[in-house]
């Protein structure tokens, strides 16, 4: 289990590393290529676009061929096409290697996650949970820096390295024996499972705030380079809101298992509200720093009792990890897509204030929505899930 939980923190960690490399570049971006606010939504929206539309596809070849075939071609699809968005200054090669860097991430993050999800005591899921994005928050944190630097040594080799760390980390990955060597479960028992576990209305849970985290990832960066932030200082903001978020989650999700899902998240929800209003409506540079970095906080709050729910309910229902994981994603990249793009479209039209207002209300109505959902608590019976049974 122990080198299974570092394979998984190492996937998320490459994953989101390189996807946060692009946050302190996006101003070079606009300038450079001459591009709108809204193609500079576009390009940081791309990664998640590729992960919506590859979500449950990913799920469903993590859930038939095995989690750990999904992980090894997703990281080599993630190293390929990193390489490709590294040496290319068209943002048309721009927006689709990015694309397909979010649709191969999808794949390999489906893998590792039901990998070790499956692999994991449930009384222990909300912590195992958080470790694992504790490391795609440190992936985070090391992002922006890397990003920061990255106009000093070069896009090409700085995106190239992904790909030797993927390889690096696929071979780790082929001695690690899978999990279960049973048949996968079918998608029409996955269908029926998934209408039992409600996960269509479960998935609100995760794209509620990564739509927020979306948003902030598009306008955080303009917004601080308007008012004179340096690289640096974007990276800076970026990259300690996201140590708070990695302290934060394993603690949360061990507090998850205890008392519920529900609780530290929808705590999450009103912090990440109260933040996009700093960034939305104040002019003063140290407070929007504080802003990005609240907004890291909140994000430590509710996306690992999100994710945590949503392979809660897939076990009480009898549904593959792997779905589970593709479903998530859906979730994951669907709202960080709407946030972003939506974002830097508004932002064109009316200025800052008005995504701001959106956002907060749309956090407001998944406030709400979330209020009613069951909080099941795993069970000590081994679950479908888990075995990859019918």
């Amino acid at each position: 289990m122990r080198r299974l939980l570092v394979l998984a923190c190492s996937v998320v960690f490459m994953e989101t590393t390189f996807f946060a490399v692009l946050t302190p570049l996006l101003p070079s971006y606009r300038d450079e290529l001459g591009l709108s606010d809204a193609a500079v939504g576009v390009l940081s929206g791309s990664f998640a676009a590729g992960a919506v539309v590859l979500a449950l596809p990913a799920g469903w070849i993590a859930a038939r061929y095995g989690p750990r075939r999904a992980t090894i071609i997703g990281l080599v699809g993630v190293g390929l096409f990193s390489t490709i968005f590294g040496w290319t200054d068209s943002i048309a090669l721009l927006d689709g290697a990015r694309f397909l860097q979010g649709a191969f991430g999808a794949l390999m993050w489906a893998g590792a996650i039901s990998w070790v999800i499956s692999a994991a005591p449930r009384e222990r899921r909300g912590q195992v949970m958080g470790t694992v994005i504790a490391a795609a928050v440190v992936g985070e944190m090391l992002g922006s820096p890397i990003g920061a630097v990255a106009p000093e040594v070069g896009t090409g080799p700085v995106f190239s390295a992904v790909l030797v760390l993927a390889v690096a980390i696929a071979l780790f990955a082929m001695t690690i024996p899978s999990v279960a060597e049973v048949e996968g479960q079918d998608v029409g028992d996955a269908v029926k499972a998934a209408r039992r576990a409600r996960l269509t209305r479960t998935v609100l849970v995760l794209a509620g705030p990564s739509a927020a985290f979306g948003m902030i990832v598009v306008l955080g960066p303009l917004r601080l380079d308007d008012l004179g932030a340096t690289p640096w200082m974007i990276a800076g903001a970026f990259a300690g809101g996201s140590l708070i978020e990695a302290i934060v989650g394993p603690f949360v999700g061990r507090f998850s298992d205890r008392v519920g899902r529900k609780v530290p998240y929808l705590a999450g929800l009103v912090v990440m509200a109260a933040a996009i209003g700093v960034v939305g409506f104040f002019e003063i540079l140290p407070m929007l720093l504080f802003g990005v970095v609240l907004v890291a906080f909140g994000a430590g709050l509710a996306f690992t009792p999100a994710s945590t729910l949503i392979t809660d309910r897939a076990t009480a229902a009898g549904l593959n990890q792997g779905y589970a994981a593709g479903s998530a994603n859906v979730a994951w990249g669907g709202g960080q897509m709407v946030g972003a793009v939506g974002a830097g479209y508004l932002a064109g039209v009316a200025g800052y204030a008005l995504p701001a207002v959106v956002m907060i209300v749309l956090l407001g109505v998944v406030w709400v929505l979330v209020r009613p959902i069951a909080d099941p608590r795993p069970t000590e019976a081994e679950p479908l899930a888990a075995t990859g049974g019918k």
